[in-house]
Parts: structure tokens; C-alpha cells; sequence
């Protein structure tokens, strides 16, 4: 179980950041990650070690394409579209 503290990573797109926040919309849990400031459903987090900084070596993340994925999940989840295969792959 991810828990607020810990490290996580989304596998549909590698993001990793430090649990802030975990909660529960229309049944389903999702947690904050720092760094982006956005909400990841759970289902397709998993447990990560905290990411080593180096230099140079530092993936950036394209925050607009991580906010329409989430836009897109939250959008589905509330219309009710969302099957349970949705954003597994």
C-alpha cells in the first residue's frame, strides 16, 4: 500500500515524486505527487525508491501532457466512461 511519504511511480508514463496526499474520488484513490501537483490513480502507482539527483541525468516532465491525462481520467471517472482496463496501458 502507497502511503503519504513514500515514493511512487506512474507506469503509464515513469513520472516519480514523493506522496503528499492520498484520497478517495467517486470510489477510487488516488494520490498527489509532489513535483507535478497532480493527482494519480492509485491503481497505476507503484512503490519506487526517492529518485537519485544527478546532474544532466535529470528527466524533465512535459507538466501540460501529465494535466491533460489527468484532466482526461477525471473527465471519464465523473462521466461514468471509465472502464476498468482505462489507463493501464
Amino acid at each position: 500500500m502507497i502511503e503519504v511519504g513514500m515514493y511512487a511511480r506512474y507506469v503509464n508514463t515513469g513520472t516519480v515524486g514523493k506522496v503528499s496526499e492520498v484520497k478517495k474520488i467517486d470510489g477510487r484513490m488516488f494520490a498527489l505527487l509532489e513535483g507535478t501537483d497532480l493527482y494519480y490513480d492509485m491503481k497505476y502507482l507503484e512503490k519506487t525508491d526517492k529518485p537519485a539527483e544527478k546532474k544532466g541525468d535529470i528527466k524533465e516532465i512535459d507538466l501540460n501532457k501529465e494535466r491533460q491525462i489527468q484532466d482526461d481520467l477525471l473527465n471519464a471517472i465523473e462521466s461514468g466512461e471509465m472502464g476498468e482496463n482505462a489507463g493501464a496501458g
